[in-house]
């Protein structure tokens, strides 16, 4: 618990010297702005779909970089040899990353949307993003040499992950989409700010739970296979 307070401590730190904040900041600014001239009579589908999209950008993104400016300036190889266990690492990232998730889509909500939300499935479905999302981002950094060969992919894999926003404003109901790792993320949001059937919302949470397990399996693993072992090569 220690080893885990203080990779938090030092996360807020290093993501506070990385200009992770600023840009937190920058996007709830922005985002508060141009939603802010949305009308009332409109707002609702726009936001969420600001959120969803949002979400799904921010987590996957930063944790790439993170992870390159750490592989530049050598703190991997450090951490192999530290006490501090991976698990302990992914999670100290991850919880800041969806801690500004959180904050940043409830600033940008509180500015411009009145009516009241269901906060508790919001949080839900900001974590059931940000989390699996982040794992990922960081499982396929790992396999590249730098954000230009990652950046290919990743936006392939994110323009999957927006399919379920044609689903939500009802240019393409399929019932595939109940595939998609985001689906879920968007039942939850869709519940937080108007309403979810309760069998989609049982399938979002379990469905959130196979993926976070698997994530968080699948980031460890590639830890220790790929990135103890390009130090060991080092």
């Amino acid at each position: 618990m220690n080893r885990l307070l203080s990779a938090l401590r030092w996360e807020v730190l290093n993501q506070f010297r990385q200009n992770i904040f600023y840009a937190a900041l920058f996007v709830t600014v922005l985002w508060g702005a141009v939603l802010y001239q949305v009308p009332d009579a409109g707002i609702q589908p726009v936001l969420v779909s600001v959120l969803f999209l949002d979400l799904s950008i921010f987590g996957f993104f930063f944790m790439a970089a993170l992870y390159y400016l750490e592989k530049g300036d050598r703190v991997l190889e450090g951490l192999v040899v530290t006490p501090l266990r991976v698990v302990e690492y992914l999670t100290a990232k991850i919880s800041v990353l969806t801690a500004l998730s959180v904050v940043v889509g409830a600033l940008v909500t509180v500015v411009v949307y009145t009516p009241f939300i269901h906060w508790g499935w919001y949080v839900l479905a900001v974590v059931g993003m940000s989390v699996p999302i982040s794992l990922f981002g960081f499982v396929l950094a790992a396999r590249f040499n730098g954000i230009n060969e990652f950046l290919v992919p990743g936006i392939f894999y994110l323009v999957l992950m927006q399919l379920p926003l044609l689903g939500y404003l009802g240019i393409w109901d399929n019932p595939l989409l109940y595939l998609i790792p985001s689906q879920p993320g968007m039942i939850l949001l869709e519940a937080a700010y108007a309403s979810a059937p309760l069998w989609e919302i049982g399938y979002a949470l379990l469905y959130l739970a196979v993926l976070i397990f698997a994530g968080w399996r699948w980031a460890e693993q590639t830890f220790v296979k790929v990135i103890a072992r390009q130090v060991g090569n080092g």
